[in-house]
């Protein structure tokens, strides 16, 4: 009756260990993926706020030269 409750007892050890590993695992694996999405949106956030940097740079500039050419027009 021993052999039988030390086998039941492996295997019960056995299965929560797997478990534990299996759901470290799968956190760990979700964590990752949550920092590269995460990452991926910071990335694309700054690409967007610097395309907006310079298009009202360009912006600035067309008006800036626009007063240049009417100042100089107008001598």
């Amino acid at each position: 009756m021993w052999i039988v409750q030390a086998v039941v007892g492996i295997l019960l050890t056995s299965g929560v260990a797997w478990a534990t590993w299996a759901s470290v695992t799968s956190w760990k694996h979700e964590t990752r993926i949550t920092v590269t999405e995460n990452q991926v949106t910071d990335v694309k956030q700054d690409v967007k706020d610097i395309k907006d940097e310079q298009k009202e740079m360009r912006t600035e500039m067309n008006r800036k030269l626009d007063k240049l050419l009417d100042r100089s027009r107008g001598r």
